[in-house]
């Protein structure tokens, strides 16, 4: 167990029994709704979020001029590590990255008006930066905005747009500058998934999960709907993805879980056989490994604390994360046998199909949110301080 302060386990204690006392049909219903696709809040996911938006409890680490209870970024990080234990939807990108952006970069008259909204639970954001020829080099995106008036003018496509379909907003990053500026050239736009000239394609990946294709045509958003100065957008784009990296830990956990109550009640861990300590070593480096996990995350939200910004811890984070999940699902799938393959949503899959579908989904955790190696090169630059 982490080492906490009296006042956050204090904090925890009291989180755990609010929770406790929701109603439990709601919590149920969301439950199962976050389950089967924990990236896409739906109508029980926002229902369960506006709760705890009413009753205070979105934003724990959000200055109290914002409507938040002005914790430290780690009651924030056990607020998320609590609701993801009991599989229940904690903000995501929304309330964990848009909102702490947005009360860095953003201006006066677009925090009074998206900030009160998120913290209730009203608005759900996606992220809409890869395109079919700009994924990890983000640099060389193509969706161009041009000045008409008080407007923007956008056309272009995203791709891997997890959540557009359910957003009400899309925290679009645009070329407004030349393409041969590269990262110089770049804005940021709030754009209402309304709006008209927006269509949506739905990508479904061999995990049997739902991201998505965005379209602009012709799409107007007014100039005051961006985030930063014109053409300097790269600061606020890059500043979400590490705010959304740092909240990566949760998930290893859960997946150990599922190997260990399936190899528990298969009766592998008991015993004083070889195999049985085989299993046991395998399983103990593991649930190091996931510490270590939490870990690397906890040092995140300690440097965000201080009021600064975990670019390479972020990094970090991100890279043993993805990797460790596949180590994990890989690990229960070799133990389980060819049975392990009956798929997720099968009454008679092992380990309930989790460490089945885990696997199907690993390739998207090495690149989603900025592929593994990209990663390793802002460890290296801004972590290590190695020439480019």
């Amino acid at each position: 167990m982490t080492v906490l302060t009296r006042e956050q386990l204090d904090f925890l204690t009291e989180l755990r029994a609010y929770l406790d006392g929701l109603d439990p049909e709601l919590v149920e219903k969301t439950r199962a709704e976050n389950i089967e696709d924990p990236m896409q809040p739906r109508e029980h996911g926002r229902r369960f979020l506006r709760r705890l938006g009413a009753d205070g409890w979105l934003g724990v680490s959000w200055p109290r001029e914002y409507g938040g209870q002005g914790r430290s970024a780690i009651e924030h990080w056990l607020f998320a590590e609590e609701l993801y234990n009991r599989r229940l939807p904690n903000g995501l990108l929304t309330l964990n990255s848009i909102g702490p952006v947005l009360m860095r970069m953003g201006n006066d008259p677009q925090k009074a008006e998206y900030l009160p909204r998120i913290i209730a639970g009203e608005l759900e954001f996606a992220i809409g930066y890869s395109e079919p020829d700009a994924g990890s080099d983000l640099a060389a995106l193509r969706t161009r905005a041009v000045r008409d008036g008080s407007d923007y003018v956008v056309n272009g496509q995203k791709i891997w747009t997890t959540g557009a379909s359910v957003a009400t907003h899309l925290w679009l990053a645009v070329r407004t500058g030349g393409q041969e500026d590269r990262h110089h050239g770049l804005s940021l736009l709030i754009t209402p998934m309304d709006a008209p000239g927006i269509s949506i394609t739905p990508i479904i990946t061999q995990a049997g999960e739902r991201t998505n294709a965005v379209f602009l045509d012709n799409v107007r958003i007014p100039q005051s709907q961006r985030v930063g100065a014109e053409n300097d957008g790269w600061g606020v784009i890059t500043a979400a993805l590490n705010f959304e990296r740092m909240f990566y830990h949760n998930e290893p956990r859960w997946e150990l879980r599922q190997l260990t109550d399936w190899a528990r009640q298969a009766g592998l861990l008991d015993g004083d056989t070889a195999e049985a300590h085989a299993l046991q070593v395998a399983v103990g480096e593991l649930a190091v490994d996931v510490e270590v996990c939490r870990l690397f995350a906890l040092r995140g939200a300690r440097i965000l604390a201080e009021g600064e910004v975990p670019y390479a811890e972020a990094s970090v984070n991100k890279v043993w994360w993805g990797e460790l999940r596949q180590r994990i699902c890989n690990t229960g799938l070799d133990l389980i046998g060819e049975t392990g393959t009956v798929a997720f949503g099968c009454e008679y899959a092992p380990a309930h199909g989790h460490l089945e579908r885990g696997l199907r989904s690993s390739p998207v955790w090495r690149f989603g949110g900025g592929t593994n190696e990209i990663q390793l090169d802002i460890i290296a630059t801004r972590g290590l301080g190695m020439p480019r």
